[in-house]
């Protein structure tokens, strides 16, 4: 009897949630692009996402042989875009097509901002007269101190960092590579960006809370009381925001980086409170940690796996970016200089590139905040939500080429855009917004060339100093560790193992590090 009532009343919930769906669906305008039903009504495709993750862009576009789709969620829907060449005209649809509307709860969900300060986030376009475009300014702060010619000394200083902590190594250190990355990564950025007096160096503990918090940011953002369905994350971040308080409060950012200090002066000119700044700061740490780490973790990977790959990247750094200079009679130095990295060293750029297209399944997102006609062919409706699916286009045979789930450490020596392999006599550069490394539009990654500054240069100085062997006599290393594919794409994609390693000297290369600009 009571099976029977189960089953009804589940009968019931469904159709009730149907029609409910039906009534509070907009109809769809045959312009809009083709809807792609969830296998469970209402809700289907948030499960999917959450079951799948990254994965599940790619598990609905083979269901729909067309460039962009609507996912049916709730009461609106999701646009997916998975052609490079209607990205790049979501990416110039820029006054109905915003990112502002979609990163105010994501930040506030992420660190825990307060209602006050909510409040003001929130009056991005200034229309309450107390408080005007604050998150224009600091969107205005954050891209100027970011670009190239403003981030010469907090560069300086990271390389700095990166070469102190390289030369104090041993003959010979065993470690889990990821973790090791982590940790050099993170003590080098936050010294340039927060100063000698930053929290992660007078408490080093903290680097690990901040990687813990990292790794459980999705479960903190979808639940409404994180503290109680992810304490350990939680309690972590919580003492990251607590440290950035105590750094505030004693003055310790008049040593950082003007980047930081100009935040500050922000955040007080429209009174945001000290706990506040703080958090949003972690909201920051997030962005200039989480993705450059990652990627440096996959590059070494993808450049010691391959020992004809490693010899040759040796070579083209030894022979454009190297100078040698004795510091004694038996001493010398091989200076390592980020700039001829990057501007005179194609393949290791390229193999960067690469790691980034099959590792960082970005997507980038806009609020519809008025209809929009894109390509004179989709209508968008307002209040929807429009993704592009980098994850999608950067496997796209069609757009690369057969080899398109492939390393190929080649694949952007002649273009930064990438070529395709589709027709091996005649190379074709693929369309400018198929790579999705840094976003795209409006909407780049302001850190990105900080972000390749510090990943090349201590990619180099691993790759130039040492080698990479097995912990064991009779053991090996096992490189390609599986990616978190299943995890909800907000960056590039952590190993789901670790890779132990034995980071050895190189012999013959008794020699001290220096990376310079």
């Amino acid at each position: 009897m009571w099976v029977t009532q189960a089953l009804t009343g589940l009968l019931i919930a469904f159709a009730v949630a149907f029609l409910f769906n039906r009534l509070l669906s907009t109809k769809p305008d045959p312009r809009e692009p083709p809807i792609v039903q969830p296998e469970i009504p209402f809700i289907g495709h948030i499960i999917g996402l959450l079951r799948h993750g990254a994965a599940y862009s790619h598990i609905v576009s083979a269901r729909c042989n067309s460039p962009i789709f609507s996912l049916p969620m709730l009461n609106s829907r999701t646009y997916t875009v998975t052609s490079p060449h209607l990205a790049s005209h979501v990416q110039r649809a820029s006054t109905s097509l915003q990112f502002g509307p979609l990163i105010i709860p994501i930040t506030q969900r992420m660190v825990g901002l307060s209602k006050d300060c909510m409040t003001k986030f929130e009056d991005a376009n200034g229309e309450q007269e107390a408080c005007p475009s604050f998150l224009d300014k600091l969107h205005e702060i954050t891209y100027f101190n970011l670009s190239p010619p403003e981030i010469h000394n907090v560069s300086a200083i990271m390389l700095e960092q990166l070469t102190r902590r390289i030369n104090a190594m041993g003959e010979r250190t065993e470690t889990g590579l990821f973790a090791w990355v982590r940790e050099q990564f993170t003590a080098a950025t936050t010294f340039a960006f927060y100063g000698p007096e930053n929290p992660f160096i007078l408490d080093p503990s903290l680097i690990e809370d901040f990687w813990t918090w990292e790794a459980s940011m999705i479960a903190i953002m979808s639940s409404p009381f994180p503290y109680l369905t992810s304490p350990k994350a939680y309690r972590c971040r919580e003492r990251v925001v607590k440290a950035m308080v105590s750094y505030f409060k004693n003055g310790r950012y008049k040593q950082a980086d003007k980047l930081i200090q100009e935040r500050h002066r922000l955040h007080s000119e429209y009174k945001i409170s000290l706990e506040d700044t703080a958090r949003s700061e972690v909201g920051l740490l997030f962005g200039i940690l989480a993705n450059g780490a990652v990627t440096t973790f996959w590059l070494l990977n993808n450049v010691f796996s391959r020992a004809s790959l490693l010899s040759s990247i040796r070579s083209e750094i030894e022979q454009n970016a190297v100078s040698i200079s004795p510091t004694s009679l038996d001493n010398y130095t091989n200076t390592i200089s980020s700039k001829s990295l990057t501007s005179s060293c194609p393949l290791l750029n390229s193999a960067y590139r690469e790691t980034l297209r099959l590792s960082a399944p970005m997507t980038s997102s806009r609020f519809v905040t008025s209809d929009a006609l894109i390509n004179n062919t989709y209508l968008l409706r307002k209040n929807s939500v429009v993704q592009i699916a980098g994850g999608v286009i950067h496997l796209d045979p069609s757009v690369w080429g057969p080899d398109a789930g492939e390393f190929n450490a080649r694949r952007f020596l002649t273009s930064p855009y990438g070529t395709s392999t589709d027709n091996p006599a005649s190379k074709t550069n693929v369309h400018p917004a198929a790579f999705r490394g840094f976003g795209g539009g409006s909407v780049f990654c302001p850190g990105r060339f900080f972000a390749q500054n510090e990943i090349l240069s201590l990619v180099a100085g691993v790759v130039m100093g040492f080698d990479l062997v097995p912990q064991s006599v009779d053991g090996k290393i096992e490189f390609d560790s599986p990616k978190d594919e299943k995890r909800i794409p907000i960056g590039v994609m952590k190993p789901l193992k670790e890779i132990e390693v034995g980071l050895k000297r190189r012999q013959g290369v008794d020699v001290n590090l220096a990376l310079v600009l």
